[in-house]
C-alpha cells in the first residue's frame, strides 16, 4: 500500500453543473439561454449532455489522482447539478444547496449554490457549462478561488474553460496534487454574446469579468478571435479553392464561419452565418460547381437524414485563435453525421478552409476536435490538408481537445 502523504490537508472540490447547457446545440438554436430557448430545444427532441461531460471529467480526474494523497472531499450542487453526477461515477460528495425535483435549474440557483460552496471553502471548483454559466459564477464569486470550467456549452469563446471535459479531469488532478504553495494560478477573461444577436449572424463578444484558474496553457482553451474585416479578400480565395474540389453530384455540409460563407458565396447559394446548411452540387461550370440550396439551418437529425440518402463532404473552418474545428458552436454536426460522411468519402470528405492568417493565429496549435465521441476525435487526429487558398494546401495537426 502506498503511504499517504502527510501533512496535507485533504483536498476539497466543488462540482456545479448547469444540466440544461449546450442543450440547443445540436436542434441549431445556437444556444440554451432563456427559458423560452429551453422550451423549444426540448420540443425539437434535444437531447441533455452536460451531465455525460461533467462525469467524464470527474472520472478522469480520479482517474489520474495521486495514488499518495487522500481522495478529494467533493461538495456537489443538488440533483442534477452536481449530485447526480457524483453518484454515477462512484464518489460520495456532500450536497450543497435545493433543487426542487423535476424543476430546471436557473442561473439564480448556480449563482446561489457556488456561493454556498466558497463559504465552506474549496481548493477548487469545477463548473460544468458554457459562458452564460461562466458569468453566473463571475458574478457570484469573483476571483475568490480558483475555477475550471469543464465545456458542455455551445460557442464558449471564455478561455476558463478546459479543452474538452478529459482536458479538465488531467488539469483538475494535477493542480490539486500539487502543494497549495505551488499551485500556480491567473486571471482569464469571462466573456459571452448576446445569443439572440449571435442568431442574426451578428458576432460581438462582452467582456463580463475574469475568474482565477489554474495557469495551464495547453489544456485551457484560448480566447477566441474574429476574423478581420480585411479577411474578405483572403477568404475569397479560400473559397475559390474549396469550389475547385467539389464534385458534382455529391451532397454538401456548410458549417459555420464567416470562411464557409464565402464558399456558398462563390457557388452563388444562401448561407447562415452560424448555422450549418446543406447544398447539391450540381453541374461543373467555368472554373468551379454550380451549386443548389437543399435545407437551410438544420439541426443534427435532419442532417442524419439528409446525409445517408447519398454521399456527402462537409466544409468546416477553425475557430480564429482557438482552433476547433468541431465541437465549438457546430454540434449540429453529430458524430453519426460526421461518420457518414467517413464513411462514404473517406477523411478526404472533410474539407477544412482557413485563411493563413487564421492558421497563424493558433500560433503552432493543433486544430481540435471535441465531437463528443472519443473515438471519433482520436479517428479524426493526424495530419489534415487545409485549404489556404486557389491551389494552395497547408497540412496542419489535428488533436482531440
Amino acid at each position: 500500500m502506498t503511504a499517504t502523504r502527510t501533512g496535507w490537508a485533504r483536498r476539497r472540490v466543488g462540482l456545479l453543473v448547469n444540466p440544461i447547457a449546450g442543450i440547443g446545440g445540436g436542434v441549431g438554436l445556437k444556444g440554451s439561454d432563456g427559458s423560452a430557448t429551453l422550451r423549444r430545444a426540448l420540443a425539437l427532441g434535444a437531447v441533455p449532455h452536460a451531465g455525460d461531460r461533467a462525469a467524464a471529467a470527474l472520472a478522469r480526474m480520479l482517474e489520474r489522482w495521486p495514488s499518495d494523497l487522500e481522495p478529494p472531499r467533493v461538495l456537489a450542487g443538488s440533483g442534477p447539478m452536481g449530485e447526480s453526477v457524483a453518484r454515477d461515477v462512484g464518489i460520495g460528495s456532500v450536497v450543497v444547496g435545493h433543487l426542487d425535483p423535476g424543476e430546471h435549474s436557473t442561473a439564480a440557483d448556480t449563482r446561489r449554490i457556488v456561493a454556498e460552496m466558497v463559504g465552506i471553502g474549496l481548493d477548487l471548483l469545477l463548473v460544468t457549462g458554457g459562458d452564460g454559466t461562466a458569468r453566473d459564477i463571475c458574478s457570484a464569486i469573483g476571483t475568490s478561488v480558483p475555477v475550471l470550467g469543464i465545456p458542455a456549452g455551445v460557442k464558449i469563446i471564455s478561455p476558463v474553460y478546459a479543452t474538452s471535459p478529459l482536458a479538465a479531469g488531467d488539469l483538475a488532478a494535477g493542480f490539486l496534487g500539487a502543494a497549495r504553495a505551488l499551485r500556480r494560478t491567473g486571471l482569464a477573461e469571462v466573456l459571452d454574446l448576446d445569443e439572440d444577436a449571435y442568431r442574426r449572424g451578428e458576432i460581438a463578444p462582452r467582456l463580463f469579468g475574469e475568474l482565477l484558474v489554474p495557469a495551464e496553457d495547453r489544456r485551457l482553451q484560448a480566447r477566441k478571435e474574429p476574423s478581420p474585416p480585411s479577411e474578405g479578400d483572403a477568404a475569397g480565395r479560400v473559397a475559390e479553392g474549396i469550389a475547385r474540389q467539389l464534385v458534382p453530384g455529391r451532397r454538401c455540409i456548410l458549417g459555420p464561419g464567416s470562411t464557409v460563407r464565402a464558399v456558398a458565396a462563390r457557388l452563388g447559394v444562401p448561407k447562415t452565418l452560424v448555422g450549418v446548411d446543406v447544398i447539391d452540387v450540381t453541374v461543373r461550370a467555368t472554373p468551379a460547381p454550380a451549386a443548389i440550396l437543399v435545407a437551410l439551418d438544420v439541426g443534427a437529425a435532419e442532417l442524419e437524414r439528409l446525409v445517408s440518402e447519398v454521399s456527402a463532404v462537409l466544409v468546416v473552418t477553425p475557430i480564429g485563435g482557438q482552433g476547433f474545428i468541431l465541437g465549438r458552436g457546430n454540434q449540429q454536426l453529430s458524430p453519426a453525421v460526421i461518420r457518414s460522411v467517413l464513411g462514404t468519402a473517406g477523411r478526404a470528405g472533410i474539407l477544412v478552409a482557413a485563411t493563413p492568417s487564421k492558421l497563424a493565429s493558433l500560433g503552432g496549435r493543433p486544430l481540435l476536435v471535441d465531437s463528443g465521441d472519443a473515438e471519433l476525435d482520436v479517428e479524426l487526429s493526424g495530419y489534415q490538408s487545409v485549404v489556404t487558398g486557389p491551389d494552395e494546401r497547408t497540412m496542419y495537426r489535428v488533436e482531440p481537445a
